[in-house]
Order: C-alpha cells, then sequence, then structure tokens
C-alpha cells in the first residue's frame, strides 16, 4: 500500500510537469506542500495563517526572507531547510489560487528573486 501511494505521488508529479508546473505558475499548491513532506494539516495551516497575515497586516513591504522566516516559524519541520526558489513557489501558488490579495507582492517578490539570480523575466 505504502508504494502505491509514492506511485500516486509520482504520477502526480508527471502531471503537473506535463502541465509546465513551474515556481512561476505552480499547478498544484498541495503538490508543493506535499513535497516539502507536509501535510494535509499543513496545506491548511499555511493557506489559513497566510490568508490571515495578508488581511490583517500591512505586508506591501515584506521581502522573500520575511515570508521565509514567517513559514519557518509556522511549520518549522516543514520550511526548515527550504530553498527561496520554493517559497517563491508556494508565494505564486497562493496568490494564483487562493488569496488574490497577495497576487502582487508576490510577483514582486518574484520578479526581485528573478533579478538577483539573473533569471529570465515573467
Amino acid at each position: 500500500m505504502f508504494e502505491d501511494v509514492r506511485l500516486q505521488g509520482q504520477i502526480l508529479m508527471e502531471m503537473a510537469t506535463f502541465l509546465g508546473d513551474s515556481y512561476i505558475k505552480p499547478v498544484s499548491l498541495a503538490l508543493v506542500i506535499q513535497d516539502l513532506g507536509g501535510t494535509e494539516e499543513t496545506f491548511s495551516n499555511v493557506l489559513t495563517k497566510t490568508h490571515q497575515l495578508v488581511h490583517n497586516n500591512d505586508i506591501s513591504q515584506y521581502t522573500l526572507a520575511d515570508f521565509k522566516a514567517f513559514y519557518q516559524k509556522l511549520e518549522p519541520e516543514v520550511f526548515k531547510d527550504v530553498s527561496d526558489v520554493i517559497i517563491v513557489k508556494v508565494l505564486n501558488g497562493l496568490s494564483c489560487m487562493y488569496i488574490d490579495d497577495l497576487y502582487p507582492i508576490a510577483k514582486n517578490i518574484t520578479q526581485i528573486y528573478q533579478l538577483d539570480n539573473k533569471l529570465p523575466g515573467i
């Protein structure tokens, strides 16, 4: 049974890749969370707490480092050694699928990340 679950995860990753999954436009936020070792509870916590952060605070000046620290405090085991690109992917997934008000901040952070890492623009 355990191998079946891993195979299902592989199937989903292959489908996401086929659909053009990227840090700019993630196909599934849940798949990103699962790939980090998170659970349904992790997904719910990330979604709920980010929604609260966005709607109860002025995050217009938040940086990638601010969000990384936020997620590491929120879910220390899942986000302990997470790379910056994964944080960008989480922010873009949240902004495109769940939290519209996060969109301009996520896009700005994505552009800064691309400039800092000399990656092609959006």
